[in-house]
């Protein structure tokens, strides 16, 4: 019986890191070619697939060519913002969501032809760069944009990221990009999720630690009892020697056995705690604890205030049973 397919839906995440400086787009531009090499993509697959950019030949350049003139009003003015745009793996290929690497051609083209129409009515006068790392070299095919955050102001431009990316702005992307990716079968994901990403260098360390992790010790088998005297008299005969204080074979062999199974103890013990040791550590680098409290303090309510002169009486505890 075939696995039922996992409904699809549409990924949109702006990165929460704000370029200000243009070693910082520089940066970005490197990592959307794949200049630098990575743990998570083949370099023989080839190489990403540029569908636009504004001017020159790389992402950092046609940046530069959309800030030039702009009015930057001081050394805190965001000149680019990064987003990613994707789809669930299960709409690249259905019903086979772990075989990494793999996309089917046709939704591959369908998909990428509807968000780079979507990102150019979007952002006509922003966006720097478009560039597709497809199949084979990622795990699910996804694009990275650079979009420089400029308005009009007047007869020229300013840079204002908030205009285009403040809270309200950003669910109204997320619905729109799922209305244009509907066609494809692809939907919105749940307003209000408080479903997280992890970070990439958390997620291929995790990775990197599962690999290096040894495997999980098998268990030794337990040392076999010694059979018990078969015949009758060979039993009364053993019993004879013990009580007259001499050690009969059968009494030698169980002696031995204890000493075997107390050794064999020890060292279930000792793989036990290497194995659970082990998984601690891949249970510590899993962990998304530290990545959604990040930049989000937990909220505390304060607790009411007590009016004054009242006390708290001591809770009432149950008389003891006698």
């Amino acid at each position: 019986m075939a696995s039922p397919i996992a409904p699809a839906y549409a990924v949109l995440r702006v990165h929460a890191r704000k370029a200000k400086t243009m070693a910082a787009i520089s940066a970005a531009s490197e990592h959307h070619m794949q200049n630098e090499p990575s743990p998570h993509h083949d370099p023989s697959a080839g190489r990403p697939l540029v569908l636009h950019l504004a001017a020159g030949k790389t992402p950092y350049q046609a940046a530069r060519h959309l800030l030039q003139g702009v009015e930057r009003r001081n050394r805190e003015t965001v000149l680019c913002r990064e987003v990613v745009l994707c789809a669930s793996p299960s709409y690249f290929r259905p019903g086979r969501e772990e075989q990494a690497g793999v996309a089917d051609p046709e939704r591959l083209k369908a998909w990428t032809i509807a968000t780079l129409a979507w990102v150019k009515r979007q952002w006509p006068d922003q966006v720097a760069s478009i560039v597709l790392h497809g199949a084979g070299r990622e795990s699910t095919p996804h694009c990275h944009i650079l979009v420089v955050p400029r308005v009009r102001a007047g007869a020229g431009w300013k840079l204002n990221s908030k205009a285009l990316f403040d809270r309200a702005r950003l669910r109204e992307l997320q619905s729109s990009y799922a209305e244009a990716l509907a066609p494809l079968g692809i939907r919105r994901g749940e307003p209000g999720s408080e479903a997280k990403h992890s970070e990439v260098k958390q997620f291929y360390g995790v990775v990197q630690a599962a690999k290096k992790m040894p495997e999980r010790a098998p268990l030794p088998p337990a040392p076999k009892a010694p059979m018990p005297p078969g015949k009758l008299a060979a039993r009364v005969w053993s019993k004879v020697l013990d009580v007259l204080g001499i050690e009969s074979g059968h009494a030698r062999a169980m002696r031995a056995h204890r000493q075997q199974l107390a050794i064999w103890r020890q060292e279930v013990r000792s793989i036990n705690e290497r194995n659970e040791h082990g998984w601690q550590v891949m249970r510590a680098a899993a962990s998304l604890a530290p990545l959604a409290r990040k930049g989000h303090p937990v909220e505390r309510k304060p607790l009411p205030a007590r009016p004054s002169g009242v006390r708290l009486q001591p809770r009432s505890r149950p008389p003891p049973a006698r």
